[in-house]
């Protein structure tokens, strides 16, 4: 069954059987990670902070209104987001739905949350198995698929296939020990790709060691520890390791981390009083380090693997402070 009209082209509208289907609906449910709306799977593009891929997404429909971006990605739910987008629609690219724009947006954007969220995103991927990946609509019969009874849906389900391809990658890459492709994603090659009034770069996740690092430190840090992040901790430029990130950051929970994501402006006090506590030093004492000497502490620190010692240390010598 092909469908003619302007919105879904040339895909092909299918039937899906719900028992031999990875079927998401509501992002709490099984399989409800795989959609955009999920929480849980920050993103970050040029240094700028996004909670989730249908915010990504949508500020991409608008490379020329950087104004209407940053209400976008500003909104604290995926919802608002989309609602957010909704007035300025009529403005969107003009080859938004030209040349298929907003597919390889989209599957870029998946591509983005997959290197972003690695262990977390590509264990949900995996766990769907060789099954059709649906997002199941009451609406739209073009990105997911509208039930037609209690066994079939039917629509294109443009976002199940590009879940079900990039599956196809990931298991394609781990058969050929290339998971590092995977962990750079290149900007699209169209015309004003753009954000914030910036060209976007390339997100770059592997660093030469992350998939060695990854399975050391966890997920929840290769979230936070990469170039990208690296502001968050406030430390500027003079880190750029992941593994040395880890060193710092080896004590939180994934649950801790994804707190300081929701937050970035407050990281370096969530990590001073989540992390650092727990190797004796208080949010009061670290804040009383000036940048320079919290930079210089933390650096020696991770020479060292003495955290307390060289900030206690870089403390004396600053004067700000006495740390017994």
């Amino acid at each position: 069954m092909t469908v003619a009209n302007g919105n879904h082209h040339h895909y092909r509208m299918q039937e899906y059987q719900r028992d031999e289907s990875a079927v998401f609906l509501k992002t709490k449910e099984k399989y409800g990670g795989l959609s955009n709306m999920a929480g849980g799977f920050p993103l970050r593009v040029n240094g700028i902070p996004i909670r989730t891929t249908e915010a990504l997404y949508q500020a991409c429909r608008f490379p020329h209104l950087p104004e209407v971006q940053r209400l976008i990605i500003e909104q604290k739910s995926p919802m608002s987001a989309k609602m957010k987008s909704k007035p300025h629609r009529a403005n969107s690219r003009l080859d938004w739905e030209q040349d298929e724009v907003r597919v390889k947006v989209m599957r870029w954007c998946l591509r983005v949350k997959l290197a972003q969220n690695w262990e977390k995103f590509s264990q949900l991927l995996r766990e769907t198995g060789d099954q059709y990946i649906v997002e199941q609509s009451r609406k739209d019969d073009f990105w997911g698929a509208k039930p037609v009874d209690d066994q079939i849906l039917l629509g294109a389900n443009v976002l199940g296939r590009l879940l079900k391809q990039l599956r196809g990658e990931l298991l394609a890459a781990a058969e050929q020990e290339e998971l590092e492709t995977l962990q750079r994603v290149e900007p699209l090659q169209i015309k004003d790709f753009l954000l914030y009034g910036r060209q976007i770069e390339a997100i770059n996740m592997n660093n030469g060691r992350a998939g060695q690092w990854n399975k050391t430190a966890g997920e929840s840090l290769f979230i936070v520890a990469n170039p990208e992040q690296i502001r968050l901790l406030n430390v500027e430029s003079d880190l750029h390791n992941p593994p040395e990130m880890a060193a710092i950051l080896e004590s939180l929970s994934q649950d801790e981390v994804a707190q300081i994501l929701d937050d970035p402006s407050s990281a370096k006090q969530q990590i001073a009083e989540l992390g650092f506590r727990r190797f004796g030093i208080s949010r009061a004492k670290l804040e009383r380090l000036s940048k320079q000497a919290a930079r210089e502490a933390i650096r020696s620190a991770l020479e060292n693997e003495k955290i307390l010692d060289a900030i206690s240390q870089q403390a004396s010598k600053s004067g700000q402070a006495r740390l017994g």
